[in-house]
């Protein structure tokens, strides 16, 4: 299948899924889009139409997809553990196209290229091997990983009502 009829494909079923929730669902709930970057605003355009009772802020995209995958090389290189990398940025759609922002990032509250030396590594090899993640699992695994969504959700979900650790960020798109 194309990319463009995907996305298409995918608008309806948003747009489905919305219907749905505006007759079903509680005015209170919380919904949380996931979707590939590039077509997350069409998506939630489609559920928005279909769904009058909910507000925008009700309908967050899911922005941590592309967290772990970018911490994960750093602390890798550092030498920690992933949970001491912070203030993480990807920059573009979850896609080769993606930029990870280690210029922000820090590893034990201190910038990353105070930490990591390898500026050539960073520069180059990082943001490659953050680009590549997504089609790294699917040759291997022989499909994408559906895991790694849900842990992201679950990630979302715990920075939606856990207060952010201070001096980090959580990132969605509203």
């Amino acid at each position: 299948m194309e990319r463009a009829d995907l996305l298409d494909l995918n608008g309806k079923i948003f747009a489905d899924q919305g219907k749905a929730l505006n007759t079903v669902a509680s005015p209170n709930v919380k919904v949380i889009v996931v979707g590939i970057w590039e077509s997350l605003q069409h998506k939630r355009t489609n559920l928005l139409e279909e769904c009058p009772k909910h507000t925008c802020q009700e309908l967050p995209c899911l922005d941590t997809v592309g967290r772990k995958p970018c911490q994960m090389p750093l602390a890798l290189k550092a030498g920690v553990f992933y949970d001491k990398v912070s203030n993480v940025t990807i920059w573009g759609n979850h896609s080769t196209t993606q930029v990870p922002d280690f210029l922000i990032a820090r590893i034990n509250g201190l910038p990353v290229k105070e930490v990591i030396k390898d500026h050539k590594w960073l520069e180059d090899k990082f943001t490659e091997i953050v680009q590549k993640r997504g089609g790294v699992l699917i040759k291997k695994w022989g499909r994408s990983s559906a895991a790694s969504t849900a842990m992201s959700i679950v990630d979302a979900i715990r920075s939606l009502v856990t207060p952010t650790s201070e001096g980090d960020w959580f990132s969605s798109g509203v």
